[in-house]
C-alpha cells in the first residue's frame, strides 16, 4: 500500500527571523525568507510560529486578502486591528478578515514572560463575516484523546480542529470532501500521520484523501488540523 500524496515541512527547515522583540519560524515563504520548496500549499500561504518578548509589540503587514488565524500556545496576546482590540488567551482562536496592505499590532501583555502563538493565513475573496469578529473557544482538558472541531462554519472556507493525546492513542480524521486539502501542524510531541512521522512544529500537507489516520507517539501530544477547499 503506497502513501497518499503529501509533503512534510520539517520544523528545522523553516525560515527564521530573530530580533530582540520577535523570534519567528515560517513554514512557508514569508517576507525575506524564500525557498523554492516552501511555496504556499494551495490557499494556505502562511504558517508562522512566533514568540514575542515580554512587554514588546510586533507588527504584521498583510500581503493578501485573507483570513488570519491566531492561536496562543503559551500565554495570552493582544491584537489591534483597525482600531479594535482583541485579547486572546490559550484555549481560544481569533480569526480576522484582512485586506491586502492592512497592518496588525500584536503585543505581549506580560512584562517579563515570552509568549508563543501560531498564525495561519488563508487566501480568500470572501469577506462575508467582516463585521462580526470571530473568536472561537475550545478546551483540551474536557476533550482529551479526540479531535475537537474548533471552527466549522459554512461561511468560512476552512475547518479547524485540534486535539491533545496520550501516547498510542489513535484517531481517524474524515475529510468533509475528498477534493479538499489537509494540513496538520504538530504543536507538541510526536505523531504518526498516514504513515509519516512528525515531531513538534513539523507540518504535513495531504491531498486526494478521504480519511487520515493519526496516532500519538508521546504523551500530551498536540496537533492542529486545517481542512480547506483547494484553489479553483
Amino acid at each position: 500500500m503506497g502513501l497518499n500524496p503529501g509533503k512534510i515541512f520539517l520544523a528545522d527547515q523553516r525560515g527564521i527571523t530573530e530580533t530582540s522583540v520577535l523570534r519567528r519560524y515560517s513554514t512557508f515563504n514569508f517576507e525575506k525568507y524564500y525557498n523554492e520548496h516552501k511555496e504556499a500549499f494551495g490557499d494556505l500561504f502562511l504558517c508562522n510560529d512566533e514568540s514575542v518578548a515580554g512587554g514588546k509589540v510586533t507588527f504584521f503587514l498583510c500581503k493578501e486578502d485573507s483570513l488570519q488565524l491566531f492561536m496562543p500556545i503559551t500565554g495570552a496576546m493582544d491584537i489591534v486591528a483597525n482600531g479594535k482590540e482583541f485579547a486572546l488567551e490559550t484555549g481560544q482562536v481569533q480569526v480576522l478578515n484582512m485586506g491586502k496592505g492592512e497592518v496588525l499590532e500584536i503585543s505581549n501583555p506580560y512584562p517579563n514572560d515570552v509568549i508563543n502563538y501560531i498564525q495561519l493565513g488563508i487566501k480568500t475573496d470572501m469577506f462575508l463575516m467582516r463585521a462580526s469578529e470571530m473568536l472561537f473557544n475550545f478546551d483540551f482538558e474536557q476533550n482529551k484523546n479526540q479531535l475537537i472541531e474548533i471552527i466549522a462554519n459554512p461561511k468560512l472556507p476552512f475547518k479547524l480542529s485540534a486535539g491533545i493525546f496520550a501516547g498510542r492513542e489513535e484517531v481517524v480524521y474524515k475529510m468533509q470532501r475528498k477534493h479538499h486539502q489537509f494540513y496538520a501542524f504538530v504543536i507538541d510531541g510526536a505523531f504518526e500521520i498516514e504513515g509519516r512521522l512528525l515531531h513538534a512544529r513539523d507540518g504535513l500537507a495531504l491531498w486526494d484523501i478521504e480519511q487520515i489516520e493519526l496516532e500519538a507517539l508521546s504523551n500530551n501530544a498536540i496537533v492542529v488540523i486545517l481542512e480547506f477547499t483547494p484553489n479553483p
